[in-house]
């Protein structure tokens, strides 16, 4: 899903407080497991950073031996930055914090920071930042032409600032595409901006993806084709009613035809967390709908369109089970790479599937997906994070709050190193949170987020809006050489 998009797609005040103790893991040989980098935390303080009401505070990217990490950290009582740190020694040693949001928005609750590569060597960060002040929302990019050693001016990519936080979609070439939900027009509606040299320049107005039809249009997810295609998939909230729609634009992302529906508008549950891929001219959507209450039933969905996204399959169901699922998928040329958790509401586990010719057959049945976790009785194996170069493919996830754990393929997923998944982090007991996964040809490093130790501490009504402190922390999970 554009991936960093599960709880930022329906943003959510997080209430989690729990207990943190910090404890390493020592790393072996393969066979029983890799040599292991050490655990670094990046927050410089110590617990410097802070949560919000969107969950993915983090994003890792990797190219070589160079590695970048963006994250949110406090900034006073209520204000937030989002902060690079870059290695240039495969982790061993981080650079200092470069604050994104300064100049210009160092007052503001910057969060929900997105990094994107290019095949020059350049990367562009993406995020929102509010200035509750005046009530102004703004989608702000910054790019370095050096995968983050430095960073040119920060670029307001909305016209009027009233955005929530966006989807971007990117290709090696530098062709761009953020889409967002945008409350402009009262109701939410989704706008687009797009730039074609990775972020260094943008039109000066966005432009509305969708005519304003009076329903409320949120959590958009952007893909981009060859040349100028260009779509976004959004959900539809209706009166008595939900549905999810894309629009086609055939000149990056400056004009959108009219949406289509690609959902079964009489399907059990409504549809939520859309993602949208395209390969080879194919385009692959899927998403998630369920039922809560006395029996939870959940659904991943999947629809394919060869026409540019004119006409769609009808819906399939790739998974059914008891456990909401939370997805990311990701096409890399010809190939798709499916990831989910699901399963029983307290037993749930990993699921991969991938494809080698966009979407058009998949490797193995989706009623026998790979399971990559260890079905370990009563753990939940959950929020699984994906990232691939090349042959090499790593994925990430925790398993409650006390383990974050990972498995590679050294072969676009046909096969996994080792006989079990790795340990990255374990805790007594304890709050590991939202993993995030990168990969290069020297390896995977896998980002968490750490939060504070609060027992034996309770705010009061004057410490209601007091940040919980977390840390951000990294670790190398090499390849067998």
């Amino acid at each position: 899903m554009n991936e960093r998009m599960i709880d930022r797609w329906r943003p959510r005040v997080v209430t989690w407080l729990a207990v943190v103790w910090a404890a390493g893991m020592v790393g072996c040989h393969w066979g029983g497991g890799p040599d292991l980098g050490p655990e670094t935390r990046l927050t410089e303080p110590e617990k410097s950073g802070a949560t919000f009401s969107f969950p993915y505070y983090t994003d890792v990217v990797a190219r070589g031996n160079t590695v970048a990490a963006v994250y949110m950290v406090a900034n006073g009582r209520m204000n937030r930055h989002v902060v690079v740190r870059r290695s240039t020694d495969g982790g061993r040693t981080w650079g200092a914090p470069f604050v994104l949001d300064e100049p210009g928005f160092g007052d503001t609750i910057s969060v929900s920071p997105d990094l994107v590569t290019f095949a020059d060597g350049s990367l562009l960060a993406v995020w929102q930042a509010r200035r509750n002040a005046v009530g102004e929302k703004f989608i702000l990019s910054r790019k370095s032409s050096d995968f983050g050693a430095t960073f040119g001016e920060t670029r307001t990519l909305n016209a009027v600032h009233q955005s929530f936080p966006g989807s971007v979609a990117s290709r090696p070439d530098g062709a761009v595409l953020v889409a967002y939900s945008d409350e402009r027009n009262i109701e939410r509606d989704i706008f687009a901006n797009h730039s074609t040299d990775g972020g260094a320049t943008w039109p000066t107005a966005d432009v509305i993806v969708a005519p304003s039809n009076k329903s409320e249009s949120v959590g958009p997810t952007a893909a981009l084709g060859e040349g100028g295609e260009a779509w976004v998939a959004w959900e539809e909230k209706r009166r008595g009613d939900a549905a999810l729609s894309v629009a086609h634009s055939s000149d990056g992302g400056a004009t959108w035809s009219s949406p289509v529906r690609i959902d079964d508008p009489n399907a059990k549950a409504s549809p939520i967390w859309p993602s949208l891929v395209e390969s080879g001219g194919r385009l692959t959507a899927t998403w998630t709908s369920g039922i809560v209450g006395e029996t939870s039933r959940s659904w991943l969905w999947m629809v394919s369109s060869t026409d540019g996204g004119k006409t769609w399959s009808a819906p399939k169901a790739v998974y059914e089970g008891a456990a909401l699922a939370i997805s990311q998928m990701l096409a890399v040329g010809p190939r798709l790479f499916l990831v989910w958790h699901g399963g029983a509401s307290d037993e749930t586990g990993i699921y991969f599937n991938s494809s080698e010719d966009g979407g058009a057959t998949w490797t193995r049945p989706f009623d026998s997906p790979a399971r990559l976790d260890d079905s370990r009785p009563a753990i939940l194996a959950v929020r699984p994070r994906i990232a691939v170069d090349g042959n090499r493919l790593a994925v990430a996830w925790q398993e409650g709050d006390r383990e974050i754990v990972a498995r590679l393929s050294a072969d676009g997923g046909k096969t996994w190193l080792g006989e079990k998944a790795i340990r990255v982090a374990e805790v007594e007991k304890g709050n590991l949170r939202l993993p995030q996964v990168a990969v290069s040809d020297q390896g995977a490093w896998v980002l968490w987020e750490r939060w504070a130790d609060m027992t034996g501490l309770r705010k009061t009504l004057a410490d209601a809006d007091l940040p919980t402190p977390i840390d951000i922390v990294v670790r190398k999970v090499p390849f067998p050489q």
